[in-house]
């Protein structure tokens, strides 16, 4: 059943346009992400599904009743509303403000039931803000404010629940709380809600919308909607698309603009694996530094990475040892970079290869995050010779931090003496 349906909806403010031809619906017991850039019209778009905003043109039903024809009260009954912030300017008491919430269903000059007052009490719990309930809510912080407002909305029991950010100004444990409890109590309900956080909308809707200029750029499951080629689309920037290994669903990974330290022509090879090089990978390409990486399994997150960033990577199959061809390639990465990265990967007899190779090129070698100790499955071989790269004198550096400002220094591009050694 279709519990909420916009056809052809257009809203200006003034001579601006702010939504063109907004048309989808939601089904009961859905939950709709609304995501898209700053001015993209997200809150208007709450704001005409609520009655703040008139729309220029356009239908909006709610369980097949057009909301033009509903009463406040009316409306009331079919949709809560839990805006961004609001500003309360009578010393009401947390109580009070959750028992707002049962008004539409309260006579004119009736009290409220012992029913409406264990609703509101539940509400409250479930907001975890009981142990405020007397007192008055500009005594209590922002992010209890909003718990507030959010048990007012569970307390109206509404079978369309608007949530405007509600969630941004809460931390991380209770944006997830709140987010889960609202997903199991309103599980009769359908949810809209504004989401600034793409991974958070990712998390938890069936469906994301997502807005670009005023119009629906895309709409659907979030692994159809939230994929690079949307979110550099509508954003403007480049990110890396995962799939959570626990969920299914995409999570993001931003590609920061690092300043830029050492020169664009670097060549830097990356020996990595297990998901250890992701975010060194993803730093030095940000910085425009010419990056290799492998040999890697095509089904190592690593892998994934350098694929999604365009790094050349050397790889062989699943479960294959590494070949005399990937060698071959390995070593002439090797021979042409400027330097070469060893991180902290778990190491067996498959990718043990990776380490071997390294006897040659001992001058250029870098440890990265090698203090939590060895990954040694290969029976105590990796360990000797990663030992023995120590013993080179092989420069150990255990952030990015520590990684960039080696990078940037001078001393990547300094002379070496005889042994080949930095100096």
């Amino acid at each position: 059943m279709k519990a909420v349906e916009i056809t052809g909806l257009d809203v200006r403010y003034g001579a601006a346009r702010i939504l063109e031809e907004i048309a989808f619906s939601a089904e009961q017991g859905e939950m709709i992400g609304i995501v898209g850039p700053n001015g993209s019209g997200k809150t208007t778009l709450l704001k005409a599904m609520s009655r703040i905003v008139t729309p220029e043109s356009g239908e909006i039903y709610y369980n097949n009743q057009d909301m033009a024809d509903l009463t406040f009260r009316q409306l009331a009954r079919e949709v809560a509303v839990v805006p961004q912030e609001i500003a309360i300017q009578f010393d009401y008491t947390v109580r009070e403000i959750v028992t707002m919430g049962r008004h539409p269903f309260i006579g004119r000059f009736a009290s409220e039931s012992r029913e409406d007052h264990a609703i509101c009490t539940r509400a409250m719990k479930l907001a975890s803000v009981d142990h405020l309930a007397e007192t008055s809510v500009n005594a209590i912080s922002g992010g209890e404010r909003q718990r507030v407002l959010i048990a007012r909305a569970l307390a109206q029991e509404p079978k369309v629940l608007l949530l405007d950010e509600a969630t941004s100004n809460l931390d991380i444990s209770h944006q997830i709380e709140i987010l889960s409890i609202i997903r199991r109590e309103t599980v009769r309900a359908s949810i809209i809600s504004v989401f600034h956080d793409l991974n958070l909308a990712s998390s938890y809707c069936d469906r994301i919308l997502l807005l670009k200029d005023r119009q629906i750029h895309a709409m659907g499951p979030p692994a159809e909607v939230l994929t690079r080629e949307n979110i550099r689309a509508v954003y403007g920037v480049d990110v890396i698309v995962r799939k959570h290994p626990l969920t299914g669903r995409p999570y993001i990974l931003l590609m920061y603009d690092h300043e830029r330290g050492a020169p664009q022509s670097t060549r830097i090879h990356i020996l990595c694996g297990g998901g250890t090089g992701s975010e060194l990978m993803q730093t030095l390409h940000a910085q425009g530094m010419q990056i290799t990486t492998g040999v890697l399994n095509i089904l190592d997150s690593d892998y994934l990475t350098a694929k999604e960033l365009g790094i050349m990577v050397i790889s062989e199959p699943p479960f294959s040892p590494i070949s005399e061809e990937s060698v071959s390639i390995l070593k002439r990465c090797l021979t042409e970079a400027d330097l070469i990265i060893l991180l902290n990967m778990p190491i067996g007899r498959g990718n043990i290869e990776n380490i071997r190779v390294l006897n040659g090129y001992k001058e250029k070698v870098v440890m990265y995050g090698m203090d939590s100790g060895i990954q040694d499955y290969s029976g105590g071989e990796a360990t000797r010779l990663i030992t023995d790269l120590c013993g080179c004198g092989a420069l150990r550096i255990e952030s990015i931090q520590e990684m960039q400002s080696f990078l940037s220094s001078k001393r990547l591009h300094e002379k070496k003496d005889k042994s080949g050694m930095i100096i």
